[in-house]
């Protein structure tokens, strides 16, 4: 009877967590098929401290391509094949994020507030314009962003330079926010090769 007690209690015991299990494992689907769109934002660098510059700048027009003016954010599974990823999509404008970045980027780099998107108020001269065609901005989650890209540099409406920019950068993570702050960093030092030319002229 003992024996019969105790095969009782253990068989209850099983039971009492196959179950939980189950519960478990549904409780997971049922949060998984809840879970809401992830949103996302481009970040830039910090403003400089006390910017001193009287330098000019003008940025844009900055173009994208179509594929990348869609609200999902786009990475690849191979180099014919594209992933739009329903649940990870972008805050806003994708054009509109990557001119605002590259117009703080620029501000701390060249240390000056005196800088504008385009179009401009009349009254705004800058010393230098900024045209960007962006050709690709995507790459592999988890892998790496590859940004490719020409720009023109314009000084007092005339072009003076004109150069095509191809970064690689790593992404260091497997999760989309890992590939987004990847996009960020690409744009980071694509701002660093304009920023240097820029200040070259500048001598």
């Amino acid at each position: 009877m003992k024996l019969y007690t105790q095969l009782t209690l253990l068989l209850i015991t099983l039971l009492a967590t196959a179950c939980t299990s189950l519960s478990e494992e549904g409780q997971t689907a049922v949060v998984s098929n809840l879970g809401g769109t992830h949103f996302y934002s481009l970040s830039s660098l910090a403003p400089a401290n006390n910017p001193q510059s009287t330098l000019r700048i003008g940025v844009g027009p900055v173009q994208i391509p179509r594929l990348l003016t869609r609200p999902q954010i786009i990475s690849r599974k191979n180099s014919n094949e594209i992933i739009m990823a329903e649940r990870h999509q972008w805050g806003g404008s994708l054009r509109e994020e990557i001119t605002q970045t590259m117009t703080d980027n620029l501000s701390t780099l060249l240390k000056t507030d005196h800088i504008e998107q385009y179009p401009w108020k009349f009254a705004f001269k800058p010393h230098y314009q900024v045209r960007i065609n962006i050709e690709r901005l995507d790459g592999k989650v988890g892998k790496n962003v590859i940004l490719k890209a020409r720009w023109r540099l314009l000084k007092n409406n005339k072009e003076v330079l004109s150069k095509h920019a191809l970064i690689n950068t790593p992404a260091r993570g497997k999760s989309y926010g890992r590939y987004v702050k990847a996009q960020s960093k690409a744009l980071e030092i694509f701002s660093q090769q304009i920023a240097g030319k820029i200040a070259s002229f500048k001598k």
